[in-house]
C-alpha cells in the first residue's frame, strides 16, 4: 500500500508521514522535498519533476525487493496532473495508493512554520499562502488528495484519521493493523 500526503509548506504533512510510518509492521517513508533536493532547483521544472518521480519509483521498487511493501510518500502537488502522474506509475507497478491533502487554517501554518526556526522562515510563510491559493483552486477542478484539517489536531490526531479513514476507503487496508 502507498499512502501519498499532499499539503502546503508547513501543514504537517512530514509529521503526519513519520507517524503513519510507524503504524504499519514495517514500512516506508519517502520525503519528496528532500529525495528531489537538486541543484540547481527550480519549482516549475518539469523534468526535475519527472525525475523526482522516476527516483521514487526506483526507490519502492528497491525497496520492495528488500521486503518493504507499504509506503508513506509525502510531497506538495499543486495540481490533479502532478498527483495523477505519480499515482498512475505506482499503479502500474500494482500498488494500491490512497492520496490525502493535509490542510490547517493559514494563522496555525504561519505558527508551525515560524516554530521550525529555519533560516528560510520568511520564503516558506510567503510560499504557504501562494501554496494555498494554488492547491484551494486545484482541488476545485481535480482530484488532489482526500482533504484533511488538521487543526486542533495533534499529529497522532490526525494519522489516526488518516488510518482510519483507510479502512473505509477503496484502498486494500488488508495489510493495516488493527
Amino acid at each position: 500500500m502507498v499512502i501519498i500526503l499532499n499539503g502546503s509548506v508547513g501543514c504537517g504533512k512530514t509529521s503526519v508521514a513519520w507517524e503513519l510510518q510507524q503504524k504499519f509492521d514495517k514500512a516506508v517513508m519517502l520525503d519528496g522535498d528532500y529525495i528531489g533536493a537538486v541543484h540547481p532547483f527550480k519549482i516549475y521544472d518539469e523534468k526535475r519533476i519527472e525525475y523526482l518521480y522516476d527516483t521514487i519509483m526506483n526507490l519502492v521498487n528497491f525497496h520492495k525487493s528488500n521486503g518493504y511493501n507499504d509506503f508513506v510518500i509525502n510531497y506538495v502537488f499543486e495540481a490533479s496532473h502532478s498527483l495523477t502522474s505519480l499515482v498512475n506509475r505506482l499503479q502500474n507497478e500494482g500498488e494500491t495508493v490512497c492520496c490525502y491533502r493535509i490542510t490547517c487554517s493559514a494563522e496555525e501554518q504561519k505558527k508551525r512554520i515560524a516554530a521550525r526556526n529555519t533560516i528560510q522562515v520568511e520564503w516558506e510563510l510567503k510560499r504557504c499562502l501562494e501554496l494555498n491559493a494554488i492547491q484551494e483552486q486545484a482541488a476545485k477542478t481535480g482530484f488532489i488528495g482526500k482533504k484533511i484539517v488538521t487543526d486542533n489536531l495533534t499529529v497522532q490526531q490526525a494519522a489516526d484519521r488518516i488510518w482510519h479513514d483507510l479502512n473505509y476507503c477503496e484502498c486494500d487496508s488488508s495489510r493495516l493493523e488493527a
